[in-house]
C-alpha cells in the first residue's frame, strides 16, 4: 500500500506540473527505485535469506540513493527556476553535480551495504589505475574543456557561433562532454568541449544587430552624392534591413568602368543564409531603382559607352505618348478628360517599373506624385494602433494611388508595396498645373470624382461629402491657380 501511495503522489504531483506549466517531477527513477522496492518485498523467504541477499539488497539501496538524488535536485533546482527564487544554474554545473554526488553515494553505499572498498581497490591496483587513466584520458580532456567553457562563458545557448572549417549553427546546449549546434538547415552538430576549447569562434548574439557590407559598382556618370542617396533610398525600403542603426553608403573605390560603392546595412540574422537573403534583396531593388533614373548596372567593356534605349520589349520606355494617353483614358480619376486634355498631361509623365516587395508609397511620406497601376499587383498597407502592420487591401491596373497627397498636400495614409513586378504611370502635381491653370474648370471635376472616391471607400453621407468636396476644391484652387 505504501508503494502504491508513493506511485499515486509521483503522478498527482507530475500532473500538476504539467498543468502550472512548472518542470515536471521525475518519474523514472522514482518509478524504478519503487519497482525495486516492490520486487524486493514480495521475494519469498528462501531467495531473500539466501547468498543473493548482499546484491539485492545493494541494488535496492542505489535505487533508493539515485531517485533520492534526482528528487532532490529537481525540489531545490529545478522546480524554482520558472518562479525566479534563484538563478538556474548552467545544464553543465547541475551535470557535473549530479555526477560528483551519484558517485559519492555508490561509494558510500558500496562501502556500508556490501563492505567493499572501492577506493582501496583501484589505487592499489597500478594496472586498474592505468586502464581507467588511458581510457577516460579523453573523455576527462572534454569535462575539464567544458567546465573552463562555462567558467569563461564564451558563449551561451542561443547564440550564433561560426567556427572553423566552415562550421556555424546556432549553440542548443552546452553538455559535460560535448556542444551541440543547430545548422540553419536543421542538422544538429555535436563536437567535443575539447574540440570547441580550441577553436577560434565568432559569437553573434541573438539579441543584437550585425553589420553587412555590400560593395556596388555604378555608373561612372552617376553623381556620388545622386547615387548614394539612391543607395539609402533603397536600402531603407528593404524589410530585412534595420532602421537603427540607419545604413550608410560611402564612395568605396574609382575604376576603369565604374565607382565602386560600399552600402552598410543592418539586420537581425547572423546566418549565412540571412545575408544572402538580404543581399539578393538589396540588389534586386538597386536594379529596379537604376531603371527608374534611366540606369543601368555598368560591366566592363573595351569601349565605354553610355547604353540608351530600352533593354527588352518589356521595358517602360516602350510606353510611348500614345500608349500613356490610352492608359490616362481607363484611369477613374482622368477618364473624363478629352483626348487634347490627356495629351497635355500624358507627354510630361512616364512609366516606371517597381520590383517584388519595393515600396512605391511610404506611410507618412510628403508626396507630390500619384500613380496609375498600367501592369501589375500591390498591396495597400496600414499602420495600426498597436503598430502592426496590416494589409487593407491588393489593387491593380487600372487603380489610381497617391491622389489625395498631390491634390490636398496631406502625407500618405498608407503604404504601397508591389506584390511583384509591376509597371506605374507616374503623375507629378507640376504634370497637372499647365491644363488646370489654362482650363479651370478640370478642377471642379477631378475634386467631384476625387470626393466620390473617399465618400465611397469611407461610406460618407451626402452632406459630409459635399462639405468635403467643397473644401478639397479650395485646397486645389489655392495650390494650383493661387487664389
Amino acid at each position: 500500500m505504501t508503494a502504491l501511495g508513493l506511485v499515486i503522489l509521483l503522478v498527482a504531483l507530475w500532473l500538476i506540473c504539467r498543468r502550472t506549466k512548472l518542470a515536471p517531477v521525475p518519474l523514472r527513477l522514482p518509478g524504478l527505485a519503487i519497482l525495486i522496492w516492490i520486487v524486493h518485498a514480495s521475494l519469498p523467504a528462501s531467495i531473500a535469506a539466501s547468498e543473493n541477499k548482499l546484491w539485492l539488497d545493494l541494488t535496492l539501496h542505489l535505487g533508493q540513493s539515485y531517485a533520492a538524488l534526482q528528487l532532490a535536485f529537481w525540489l531545490t533546482l529545478e522546480l524554482p527556476a520558472p518562479i525566479s527564487w534563484w538563478p538556474h544554474p548552467p545544464k553543465i554545473l547541475r551535470d557535473l553535480g549530479a555526477l560528483t554526488i551519484g558517485a559519492a553515494l555508490t561509494l558510500i553505499v558500496l562501502q556500508r551495504a556490501a563492505d567493499i572498498n572501492v577506493v582501496g581497490l583501484v589505487t592499489t591496483s597500478a594496472i586498474l589505475t592505468a586502464v581507467i587513466g588511458l581510457a577516460a584520458q579523453e573523455a576527462l580532456k572534454d569535462l575539464f574543456a567544458g567546465i573552463m567553457l562555462r567558467v569563461d562563458s564564451p558563449f551561451e545557448e542561443g547564440d550564433y557561433l561560426e567556427l572553423g572549417d566552415n562550421v556555424n549553427g546556432w549553440v542548443v546546449s552546452l553538455t559535460l562532454l560535448s556542444t551541440r549546434l543547430r545548422h540553419v538547415h536543421g542538422a544538429l552538430i555535436t563536437l567535443p568541449n575539447s574540440m570547441m576549447w580550441q577553436k577560434n569562434m565568432r559569437r553573434f548574439s541573438p539579441k543584437g544587430p550585425i553589420a553587412r557590407e555590400l560593395h556596388i559598382n555604378l555608373d561612372r556618370e552617376l553623381p556620388p552624392n545622386q547615387a548614394t542617396e539612391l543607395l539609402l533610398k533603397v536600402a531603407e525600403s528593404c524589410p530585412s534591413v534595420l532602421k537603427n542603426p540607419a545604413p550608410e553608403a560611402i564612395v568605396y573605390a574609382y575604376h576603369d568602368y565604374a565607382n565602386t560603392y560600399e552600402l552598410e546595412v543592418w539586420q537581425e540574422d547572423p546566418t549565412d543564409l540571412g545575408y544572402d537573403e538580404l543581399r539578393g534583396e538589396v540588389l534586386s531593388q538597386i536594379w529596379y531603382a537604376l531603371e527608374r533614373i534611366d540606369q543601368r548596372v555598368p560591366y566592363p567593356i573595351t569601349e565605354f559607352k553610355r547604353r540608351l534605349g530600352s533593354s527588352g520589349p518589356e521595358s517602360p520606355v516602350q510606353y510611348d505618348l500614345q500608349d500613356r494617353i490610352a492608359i490616362l483614358a481607363k484611369s477613374p480619376l482622368f477618364g473624363q478628360l478629352t483626348e487634347s486634355q490627356l495629351g497635355g498631361i500624358s507627354k510630361l509623365t512616364r512609366c516606371i517599373r517597381f520590383g517584388q516587395g519595393e515600396r512605391i508609397i511610404v506611410e507618412g511620406n510628403e508626396g507630390n506624385t500619384l500613380y496609375q497601376i498600367v501592369s501589375g499587383e500591390v498591396a495597400v498597407i496600414k499602420k495600426m494602433q498597436d503598430s502592426e502592420l496590416r494589409e487593407l487591401a491588393r489593387l491593380s491596373a487600372p487603380a489610381i494611388i497617391g491622389e489625395m497627397s498631390v491634390f490636398n498636400e496631406e502625407p500618405r495614409s498608407a503604404t504601397i508595396e508591389a506584390l511583384g513586378p509591376c509597371v506605374v504611370l507616374e503623375v507629378e502635381r507640376d504634370d497637372l498645373r499647365p491644363l488646370l491653370q489654362h482650363e479651370p474648370k478640370v478642377l471642379e471635376m477631378l475634386a467631384a470624382v476625387i470626393s466620390q472616391r473617399r465618400a465611397e471607400l469611407l461610406k460618407l453621407s451626402s452632406e459630409t461629402k459635399l462639405q468635403q468636396e467643397g473644401s478639397l476644391l479650395s485646397k486645389m484652387r489655392i495650390m494650383f491657380l493661387g487664389l
